[in-house]
């Protein structure tokens, strides 16, 4: 197979009129292409947003995937399979939403637990590597691996498996997949399911410029992410090249037993409460809370990925 194949292949996929065709399509590129899978573990916090109509939401399942009898069809779904999107960083959360000047947005903040690492398929980090050398969603290319993987090969062969990788990260962040009711999305979805045991995949924004999103199954979710915090913010005047702004208006302090957020009173409007945190990311997020990156050193500190 050599480039003008792919586009090729590339052209008849995008011209499938059923997700069956899609996937028949695509079906020898997986032949030069393989899936990058990482398993996470604790580290890094993942947010997922909602819009406040009216009242803020008193409970974190108000903040979980739907049940399935109410799961519409998404990005990555289908009708009655809820999956459980989150976003790498709270801006992106908020962007994907389209939250706007002076609305209310609840944040709900996720880790993954310690004893339950998750394996997550990640589309469009060869790429990523092969121009910065690093991966964007996974932190840096450990040993450079990938792109040791990549210069190993001749160059036509790495340029497809390049080529392939860009094509997969379009079609799974196609700002205008719902127009065909995400048909093609999901149908890479399933053929990557269906090649590699990940519990969710990993894809470009759609709304946010270098953004990453999850899209999580329900049953591994359900697993491995824990609620480690929920702030609810005020949105800012919007910003030209993708700044969002905003300011914390409300920040959880714990879950109580019927798992409803109890909210803290008083002092630092900015400050994020964190809970559900082991005894040693407790101590260390507590020896110097003046210092606002406190909580990102325990984070990194306490971060895990193979």
């Amino acid at each position: 197979m050599i480039l003008d194949d792919c586009e090729e292949i590339f052209h008849q996929a995008l011209s499938s009129e059923s997700e069956t065709a899609f996937r028949n399509a695509i079906d020898p590129l997986f032949k030069e292409y393989e899936i990058l899978s990482l398993e996470f573990g604790r580290g890094s916090m993942f947010w997922r947003a909602r819009l406040i109509e009216s009242e803020m939401y008193p409970n974190i399942s108000d903040l979980d995937y739907p049940p399935p009898e109410l799961t519409r069809q998404g990005r990555l779904n289908d009708p009655g399979a809820p999956c459980f999107y989150i976003s790498a960083r709270k801006e992106t959360a908020l962007a994907e939403v389209g939250a706007t000047e002076g609305q209310l947005v609840q944040l709900a903040g996720f880790r993954i637990k310690n004893e339950s690492p998750i394996r997550l398929a990640v589309i469009g980090e060869y790429s990523n590597v092969q121009k910065s050398g690093y991966m964007h969603f996974a932190g840096r290319d450990p040993e450079m691996a990938i792109s040791k993987i990549l210069n190993a090969m001749p160059r036509q062969q790495s340029l497809k498996k390049l080529y392939i990788d860009k094509f997969f990260a379009s079609i799974l962040s196609n700002p205008d997949a719902s127009a065909n009711g995400y048909m093609f999305s999901r149908a890479l979805a399933r053929a990557i399911y269906s090649r590699v045991g990940a519990g969710g995949i990993v894809f470009p924004s759609v709304k946010d410029r270098g953004g990453f999103n999850l899209a999580v199954q329900a049953e591994p979710s359900d697993k491995s992410f824990q609620n480690v915090s929920c702030l609810v913010v005020r949105m800012g005047k919007p910003r030209r090249f993708g700044l969002i702004e905003f300011t914390i208006v409300k920040s959880a302090e714990r879950l109580d037993e019927d798992w409803n957020f109890i909210w803290l009173e008083g002092g630092d409007p900015e400050a994020i409460g964190m809970y559900n945190m082991s005894k040693e990311e407790f101590e260390m997020a507590s020896r110097n809370p003046s210092d606002r990156n406190n909580l990102l050193h325990m984070l990194h500190t306490h971060a895990g990925r193979r």
